[in-house]
């Protein structure tokens, strides 16, 4: 149990509030309910390499690239989706950018999962060569 005497503290075990630091304020704001359900996904010990807000099976999602696997979650009210994806040789991933957004498809074994309206180009540039990085390697 933890100390209720030492109060909430700040404490960023997962690393997800660096990762929301590097998000344009649109991002943050938008992102802001799929970030607290992103928390919930996380293992011990696992930390946030990559984080962007986006949107998901038509909600407002996240998509986290972590030290140990890519996390996509939506913030649908009451039902939302949390789909945990595995680095391994079988995932590819190509997307398409222009200065305002971008989006990321991830395919595997003939089934696709389509990530858009990421607000942060660059952050999904990261993300898509930090998996290719981790599934080629």
């Amino acid at each position: 149990m933890p100390d209720a005497a030492a109060g909430p503290g700040l404490t960023d075990s997962h690393g997800v509030g660096a990762a929301v630091g590097r998000l344009s304020n649109a991002a943050r704001k938008v992102g802001h309910p799929a970030f607290m359900v992103l928390l919930q996904t996380l293992n011990e010990g696992e930390t946030v390499v990559s984080l962007t807000a986006c949107r998901f099976r038509g909600a407002i999602g996240a998509l986290a690239l972590t030290d140990a696997r890519l996390i996509i979650v939506n913030a649908r009210e009451w039902d939302p989706d949390v789909l945990p994806v595995s680095l391994d040789g079988d995932l590819t991933v190509r997307g398409w950018a222009d200065e305002r957004q971008a989006a990321l498809v991830f395919s595997r074994d003939g089934h696709e999962l389509v990530v858009d309206q990421i607000p942060d180009p660059a952050l999904a540039q990261e993300i898509a060569a930090g998996v290719r990085a981790r599934v080629d390697g």
